[in-house]
C-alpha cells in the first residue's frame, strides 16, 4: 500500500500539468529553455514529480520489465530504428543490447550505458530514444563496428543501496573484458553519470586488472549525492535555478534522499559521492581515461541546472577544466568561448566540455523526439539536425565521430 504523501502526489500531478496547460499561453513554458516549447515544459513538471515522489513508493510505477520495454514498447514503436544486430537481447543477467555489431572484433567499441533516475527510479523509453538516435546519426563507417549496451542494474528503492550498482558495472564490464572486448566506453546520465565516474575511482583504487574506459560521455552527472547548506544561498546554482529546473535543493538535501540513497554506506567516499569529498588533483590525475593520450571524456552541463557547479567543480579538478566566467547569463546565445572547452593534444585525454545555454538537468529526457524525425526520414543526418533543439545529441554525436574508430 502506498503513503498518503505519494498519493497527495498522485492526486496534484494533474492539476500540476492543467496549470501549466493553461499558463503556456499567456506565459509560456515553466522555464526559459522552454519558454516556447509546450511538450518539454510538462515534461519538466512530470520528472521533477518523479525525483520528488516517496522513494520507497517508486516501485509502483515498475509496470513495465526493461526488457519488455526495450523489445515490445520501442522495438514496436520504431521498426525502422530497431533493426538492429541482437536488438533487445540480453547480455548478461543485468543488461541488454541496442545493438551488437556484426563479427564483433576485440577493439570494436562497445558503449555501456548507465541511465540516470536518482538510483530509484527504472530507466525510461525516453533515454533509450535518445541513445538511439545517437546511435543513427554517427558516421557510417563509425556506426558500423559500434556496440550498445543497456546496464539495467538493481534500485534503491527495491532494497540496493549505492553502492550495489556499481558492483553491478564491474561485472558486466568483466565479462565483457573476459570475452575479448578491448575498446569500452561508458556513458551515463545523472545518476548514471555518478556510477560511470565512480567506476573509474574504483578501477584506480582497487587495481582489479581491468582497463580503464576508453572514452566516457557524462550528461549532468550528480558528482556530488547531497549537496551542502552553503550552496543554497545567491550565486550558487542549486539556488538560482531550483525553481525551474528538475532538481531541487529542499529534496536532494532531505534526509530521505540521504537514507534512500545510502543507507549504511559512507558518503564521502571517491568510489560513492566524489564532490563530497575533499578534491585534490592527485586522485584523477592516475586514471588514463582523464589523462592518458587516446583516451577521451565529454561533459554537458545546463546552464541552468542545479548541479551545474559541481560537475564543473569536478572537471577543474579531473580534467583540468578552466571554469568560465559569467555563467547563467546568456539569454540563450551560444558563445563558444564560453559553452564549449575543447581540450585535444597529443600529451593527453582528448577532452570536451559543453554548457548548453538555458539547458535544464539531463536532457537526455528531452531530446528523445528527434527518434521519430529519424523514423520517417532516413536521409536525415547530422547537418540537417536543429543544433539548438538537439544540443546533447549534436554535440555528443560529433564527440563519437571525433573519437570512435574507422574513417
Amino acid at each position: 500500500m502506498i503513503s498518503l504523501r505519494a498519493l497527495f502526489d498522485l492526486v496534484t500531478l494533474p492539476i500540476k500539468l492543467l496549470l501549466a496547460l493553461l499558463k503556456y499561453p499567456i506565459f509560456g513554458g515553466v522555464n526559459k529553455r522552454y519558454k516556447n516549447d509546450l511538450a518539454n515544459s510538462l515534461k519538466v513538471i512530470l520528472c521533477r514529480s518523479l525525483i520528488n515522489f516517496p522513494v520507497k513508493d517508486t516501485p509502483i510505477f515498475a509496470t513495465t520489465p526493461t526488457g519488455d520495454m526495450i523489445n515490445k514498447g520501442i522495438g514496436k514503436t520504431y521498426p525502422n530504428m530497431t533493426k538492429l544486430p541482437h536488438f533487445g537481447e540480453k547480455f548478461d543477467k543485468q543488461s541488454y543490447w541496442l545493438v551488437e555489431s556484426k563479427n564483433r572484433k576485440p577493439n570494436d567499441p562497445v558503449l555501456i550505458y548507465l541511465h540516470g533516475g536518482g538510483y530509484f527510479l527504472d530507466v525510461a523509453p525516453q533515454q533509450i530514444e535518445t541513445l538511439l538516435s545517437i546511435y543513427h546519426l554517427l558516421e557510417p563507417a563509425k556506426k558500423s563496428r559500434f556496440s550498445i549496451l543497456v546496464l539495467n542494474y538493481n534500485l534503491t528503492s527495491k532494497g540496493f543501496p549505492v553502492p550495489h550498482q556499481l558492483a553491478q558495472l564491474v561485472d558486466t564490464y568483466t565479462s565483457l573484458v573476459r570475452g575479448g572486448s578491448e575498446n569500452l566506453l561508458l556513458m551515463g546520465d545523472s545518476a548514471g553519470g555518478n556510477l560511470a565516474i565512480t567506476f573509474t575511482q574504483y578501477l584506480r583504487l582497487n587495481k582489479p586488472n581491468l582497463p580503464y574506459p576508453r572514452s566516457v560521455i557524462l550528461v549532468s552527472p550528480w558528482v556530488k549525492l547531497i549537496p551542502e547548506v552553503y550552496q543554497n544561498t545567491p550565486g550558487h546554482s542549486y539556488y538560482n535555478y531550483s525553481a525551474n529546473d528538475v532538481i531541487q535543493y529542499d529534496r536532494f538535501s532531505s534526509a530521505e534522499v540521504y537514507q534512500g540513497t545510502l543507507g549504511d554506506t559512507k558518503l564521502k567516499s571517491l568510489t560513492v559521492s566524489p564532490g563530497n569529498c575533499p578534491y585534490d588533483p592527485k586522485d584523477w590525475e592516475e586514471i588514463d581515461t582523464y589523462r592518458k593520450p587516446g583516451y577521451s571524456v565529454f561533459v554537458l552541463a545546463g546552464e541552468h541546472e542545479s548541479f551545474r557547479d559541481d560537475i564543473l567543480e569536478w572537471s577543474k579538478y579531473a580534467l583540468d577544466y578552466p571554469i568560465p566566467p559569467n555563467l547563467g547569463n546568456s539569454d540563450g546565445v551560444y558563445n563558444p568561448k564560453i559553452h564549449k572547452y575543447i581540450r585535444n593534444n597529443k600529451d593527453s585525454a582528448h577532452v570536451d566540455v559543453n554548457i548548453e545555454p538555458l539547458g535544464v538537468h539531463d536532457v537526455c529526457f528531452f531530446e528523445n523526439l528527434l527518434l521519430s524525425k529519424l523514423e520517417n526520414d532516413a536521409n536525415l543526418t547530422i547537418d540537417g539536425v536543429d543544433a539548438k533543439q538537439f544540443f546533447a545529441i549534436v554535440n555528443i554525436v560529433k564527440f563519437l565521430n571525433t573519437v570512435l574508430p574507422g574513417k
